[in-house]
């Protein structure tokens, strides 16, 4: 009969592997109250929330990898166009840390900005609770379950492009020597974009904390480039306006996303994670070591929040002082 057929259709798309290239590769079907209470029994390191599986979301993040490197030596050869400007494009190195900055992390941070920014409506309630500096009360604390554990299309797509992100930027950070600081990073960021995935869990949150809060990281990407340790040293001398535009541009937007929302959606991602590991929920089973680790993560990135915003002050004096002299 038709049921049965549906049946066998959706347990295909969910076994076969595949590639999830838009946002309806990403919807789950809406399972009836007997397949409901067999879902809280499977494994959420092999099932997650629900969803694509594990074989289309590797496939994906390798096709997505092979993307970024593909634009990353596109990006390499326009560059090269333009060695003309000034001698200080002719150097090979120069010109791969430029295309690494713009094509890879540039462009990453921006598409999963993009994504968090465009389905911000899953965080209304959190949205409207900020803007009516809590008068609406829509974020109630006994509706922690559903902002820890229900699932999202949108954020299982952000999660998985922030997983492909971090996957190429670990290459990226061993093949340039970057620091075990950075290696440190980028293991955590993977685990934690990997962990919202499988066990599952925080979709709500996702969609700040690895989506609109890396507005902020797109433009830091690319000041990067004149930074003289990990960018091009004397770039600043050859654009020294772009650098000036792009720092201002960073500051409000560290401003904005970094200082004034982080802190505000830490205190209910933390109330409500606290709240969920505490629970007798069914989904909790199996989550609660991770929603520790993501909870304290958390807690660390927040202090590291505080840290940053004293190095602007610090660095924002310093070019303040060089444009007096």
């Amino acid at each position: 009969n038709n049921s049965t057929a549906t049946g066998k259709s959706q347990c295909l798309k969910r076994d076969s592997s595949r590639l999830l290239l838009t946002h309806d590769s990403f919807i789950a079907d809406t399972p009836d109250k007997d397949d409901e209470n067999k879902r809280s029994l499977q494994n959420p390191f092999r099932d997650g929330l629900g969803g694509p599986n594990r074989s289309s979301i590797l496939l994906t993040v390798s096709f997505y990898v092979a993307v970024l490197a593909v634009l990353e030596q596109m990006t390499r050869r326009i560059i090269l166009q333009f060695v003309h400007v000034d001698p200080i494009l002719a150097v090979e190195r120069n010109r791969h840390i430029l295309s690494r900055h713009i094509a890879v992390d540039f462009i990453s941070c921006l598409t999963v900005g993009y994504l968090g920014f465009t389905n911000r409506h899953v965080c209304r309630d959190l949205i409207r609770q900020g803007s009516s500096f809590g008068r609406s009360n829509t974020m109630k604390e006994d509706e922690f379950e559903n902002r820890i554990f229900n699932y999202h299309p949108a954020s299982q797509r952000l999660l998985m492009m922030f997983f492909a992100y971090q996957t190429k930027n670990m290459f990226d950070t061993i093949y340039w020597n970057d620091g075990p600081e950075f290696v440190i990073h980028h293991i955590f960021a993977g685990a934690a974009a990997w962990g919202g995935m499988f066990p599952g869990c925080c979709h709500f949150y996702a969609l700040f904390y690895m989506g609109v809060s890396e507005i902020s990281t797109a433009i830091l990407c690319l000041l990067a480039n004149f930074d003289d340790q990990y960018g091009v040293a004397g770039l600043d001398q050859v654009f020294p306006k772009t650098k000036l535009v792009l720092g201002a541009l960073f500051v409000i937007s560290f401003i904005i996303c970094r200082v004034i929302m982080w802190p505000y959606v830490t205190y209910h991602f933390g109330r409500d994670t606290l709240k969920a590991i505490r629970s007798d929920a069914a989904r909790a089973e199996g989550r609660r070591g991770y929603l520790w680790v993501i909870f304290y993560c958390c807690a660390g990135l927040s202090v590291i929040q505080v840290v940053f915003l004293a190095q602007i002050i610090i660095t924002g004096k310093e070019e303040l002082a060089k444009m007096m002299d």
